[in-house]
């Protein structure tokens, strides 16, 4: 019982400073969905000249997200992410000027996107604007958002972010019958690879959930319990048809002292020497928790 409520204390404290962080951050970005965007560009494979041309892209990347409402249903979710914008080449042709570059899309925390091949026409000072119709940049900013609120929302209600997964999908069938295709067959693959991987989405819902009755006024320990517990069926179940996983294991790189201190407190001493065996990278920290 010492553990859960020390459990407790620690989940509080770290709502209450999210809290007074999200009130400093927020601003006049309310309504969207990302409340911080920190977009940086490496340009050192081009030429002096062709640097020019990108002067204003990172604040344009950074003021799109922050200014479009990707969902009137979900103004609430807080969301941070980090671009680190490649751009590997510039090529001035018939169709215009068009860039061949790679990035990284992160949250700081479990949500860590690769996207390679990425091709779209560019003019300096080129503005975006949110539209169903496909647009090269603007859409493939769209789809990062889109897997980011997808994930999000996956931790609110059970599957509950569906929906933007499906979007991703959508926009990566757009993108592959374009004339701007490079890329995104396997956008197609990693958004439905994420979609259909049932047991991760239920282990971040069964977590969070966890954590949510935890931090509650009158905590319910059953509550709490049968959410860890699911989420030891999920692993097992995950570690068992689809091994590996190395969304799963960013997942945990993320959270997994809260997960063990969490499942020690509840006695769950099962699920945590399944994650000594799955997650190597973090055995230490649950041999610690098995020892108490």
């Amino acid at each position: 019982m010492k553990s859960i409520l020390k459990l407790q204390i620690m989940i509080q404290y770290k709502y209450l400073h999210y809290s007074v962080a999200f009130f400093l951050l927020i601003g006049s970005f309310s309504w969207s969905q990302f409340i911080e965007v920190n977009a940086e560009l490496d340009l050192r494979r081009l030429s002096e000249g062709d640097r020019q041309l990108f002067i204003t892209l990172a604040e344009d990347i950074e003021n799109y997200l922050l200014n479009t409402q990707f969902s009137s249903d979900a103004n609430d979710l807080e969301l941070v992410i980090d671009i680190r914008l490649v751009l590997e080449s510039v090529s001035h042709g018939g169709r215009g000027t068009s860039i061949n570059a790679q990035a990284i899309f992160s949250n700081k925390l479990d949500q860590y996107f690769y996207a390679k091949g990425i091709q779209f026409p560019y003019s300096r000072g080129r503005k975006m604007y949110y539209t169903t119709v496909f647009d090269p940049l603007a859409s493939f900013l769209d789809y990062y958002a889109f897997m980011f609120i997808a994930t999000e929302l996956d931790t609110w209600e059970y599957m509950g972010g569906t929906t933007f997964f499906n979007r991703a999908i959508e926009l990566s069938d757009l993108g592959k019958d374009s004339d701007w295709s490079a890329g995104w067959d396997d956008r197609w693959k990693k958004s439905r690879k994420i979609k259909s991987n049932q047991y991760l989405r239920s282990m971040r819902f069964n977590y969070f959930t966890a954590l949510d009755a935890l931090g509650a006024e009158e905590v319910d320990i059953t509550i709490v319990k049968n959410a860890m517990s699911t989420f030891h069926e999920d692993l097992l179940t995950l570690d068992k048809k689809l091994g590996s996983n190395k969304e799963t294991l960013h997942f945990l790189k993320a959270y997994h002292e809260s997960i063990a201190e969490l499942l020690s407190a509840l006695n769950l001493k099962d699920a945590l020497e399944l994650l000594l065996l799955y997650d190597h990278d973090n055995k230490k920290v649950y041999e610690s928790y098995l020892k108490n």
